[in-house]
């Protein structure tokens, strides 16, 4: 009984050492969350629950292949600025990769990917997009987007 009593003081002190903080959320500046609309320039502020439904989407349906937005499929390609800016048509805007998650296509823009790609035009292949609303698409391609500014190693190279 004694050592019980021991164990439990000694468990009692080990807890209180662990530092207790409210948690806090990162909070978005307004420059951070405006990310590109079009390719002629135009922008869009996303609200703070556009990027975490986004965030919450990307990483439940396309870490498989681009865990932090590095391409495990393709090195050559990841969903870092610089890439999706060069890929035809240009990626780097909202309703690029809106477009791309319908209609996917080679980087080029020649082939259509619509059957190797993950997609919601071909969901009796591709489940995982299957109930993807418009403002889904909407805010998974806002986070891509915001991703870069939130972590410098985005879309690096999966070569760690």
């Amino acid at each position: 009984m004694k050592r019980f009593i021991l164990m439990a003081i000694a468990a009692i002190f080990f807890f209180l050492q662990f530092p207790i903080h409210n948690a806090s959320a990162l909070e978005l500046t307004e420059e951070t969350r405006t990310v590109p609309l079009t390719e002629e320039g135009e922008t869009t502020t996303l609200s703070s629950e556009q990027i975490t439904n986004g965030q919450r989407l990307f990483i439940r349906e396309c870490t498989q292949c681009h865990l932090q937005g590095k391409t495990k499929t393709n090195n050559n390609v990841s969903l870092g600025l610089e890439d999706l800016s060069l890929a035809e048509p240009p990626r780097d805007n909202v309703l690029g990769l809106v477009d791309y998650l319908k209609y996917p296509t080679s980087y080029d823009g020649e082939d259509d990917y619509t059957e190797l790609h993950v997609n919601v035009s071909r969901p009796d292949i591709y489940p995982e997009l299957r109930d993807f609303t418009e403002d889904d698409l909407y805010d998974v391609s806002g986070y891509i987007l915001v991703a870069p500014k939130l972590d410098s190693y985005w879309g690096g190279s999966i070569y760690f």
